[in-house]
């Protein structure tokens, strides 16, 4: 027998060099996979489906804190409210005279490592629009956005008119069409209104709950500027773009009287609901606005092969209080209001089968207004 030959000891080094090279090239490539998934986790995280464990403690502590009222909500133990509360002997100060107060979103922090632990906080963002020099006596004057650019179709003979108002000579309650609403654009970046605050309120999240972390804090809005972006009349999705037909247009025309003023026969009538334990409610008090662009058609498109979402904007009136004084010594308060229509697509009156505000499309189900006698 000839015994094996051995290799050489410089054949096993330069061996022993392949296998390590290859070693430190494999965690070489696994150190920059982890570095790229963490580049792309880096982004702001999803909080769709998350649901904020101190919301409802945070805007109880916003309301007090702009009332200029000392904290009763819990809170951390390094917290103290009375302290907070400033030189206040019994703990009150002058509310702060603001228009609106309304949450926007959180943003939940963490501080610390696994070794020493972590401290977990939502920080609830508010939005506070204050109130102008001269609202006190008088209301702002309302701006309303152009009518939709696009053509003016009329109604069949069938169409009611809205009721209290009288059409021009010539005019008819009609829905103006237009395919999308263009983006405006500017020069420069926008500024900040001078009028909004953001409004931050943390949240320490213990043990036993949510726990106000420290005093709100105001800072300046910065998310309402900047150049417009995203669709949100579903145009993006090209594919189910469809058109509205003028059987469609009709019964949204008849939606709209019977909304604006809660016509609850009417828009029984519109839906096509044979629940006879079902009733419908409006608005009531308001009618549309004497305008031929009362009604508006912005876009539309398909849920269903027998359904569609249809984006319309509707012109709103009511009369003012008596004795109130307004801009131009106006009796009316009008401005526009956008919805989303679930609108059946068959028929000679497709039923106008559920409705809501603008971007509430996903959950809107047939007769979901309905409420029960």
């Amino acid at each position: 027998m000839v015994p094996a030959r051995r290799s050489s000891e410089p054949t096993a080094h330069r061996r022993a060099r392949r296998i390590l090279g290859v070693l430190f090239l494999a965690s070489g490539l696994s150190a920059v996979a982890i570095v790229v998934a963490l580049a792309k986790g880096s982004t702001t995280p999803d909080l769709s489906s998350v649901t904020p464990q101190g919301r409802d403690l945070a805007h109880t502590a916003a309301v007090t804190f702009l009332a200029g009222e000392e904290q009763t909500v819990p809170h951390a133990e390094s917290f103290d409210p009375r302290d907070a509360a400033g030189e206040n002997i019994d703990g009150r100060g002058i509310p702060l005279d603001y228009r609106s107060l309304n949450w926007v979103g959180f943003s939940p922090q963490h501080f610390g490592t696994e070794d020493l632990g972590f401290t977990d906080f939502e920080v609830h963002h508010f939005l506070v629009v204050m109130r102008g020099p001269d609202e006190q006596t008088s209301p702002a004057p309302t701006s309303s956005p152009p009518a939709a650019a696009g053509t003016t179709t009329s109604p069949s003979p069938g169409a009611t008119p809205p009721p209290g108002t009288t059409p021009s000579p010539g005019a008819s309650p009609s829905i103006s069409t237009s395919p999308g609403l263009a983006a405006g654009s500017g020069t420069g970046s926008p500024v900040p209104a001078s009028n909004v605050l953001q409004l931050d309120v943390p949240v320490l999240l213990s043990e036993d709950g949510p726990r106000l972390g420290g005093s709100p804090s105001f800072s300046t809005w910065k998310n309402g500027a900047g150049e417009p972006e995203g669709k949100g009349d579903y145009t993006n999705y090209g594919g189910l773009t469809t058109e509205v037909s003028d059987a469609a247009k009709n019964q949204i025309l008849r939606w709209a009287v019977a909304y604006a003023t809660g016509d609850s026969q009417g828009l029984l009538a519109v839906t096509g609901d044979q629940n006879s334990s079902h009733r419908y409610m409006g608005l009531s008090g308001f009618t549309l606005a004497n305008s031929a662009g009362a009604v508006q058609v912005l876009s539309a498109i398909k849920s269903t092969e027998e359904q569609s979402i249809v984006r319309v904007r509707i012109q709103l009136a009511r009369a003012a209080p008596p004795g109130t004084v307004t801009e131009n010594n106006e009796k009316q308060f009008t401005n526009f209001a956008d919805f989303d229509l679930l609108v059946g697509a068959a028929g000679a009156q497709p039923p106008v089968l559920a409705w809501g505000p603008a971007g509430s499309a996903a959950e809107l189900e047939p007769y979901s207004n309905a409420l029960n006698n």
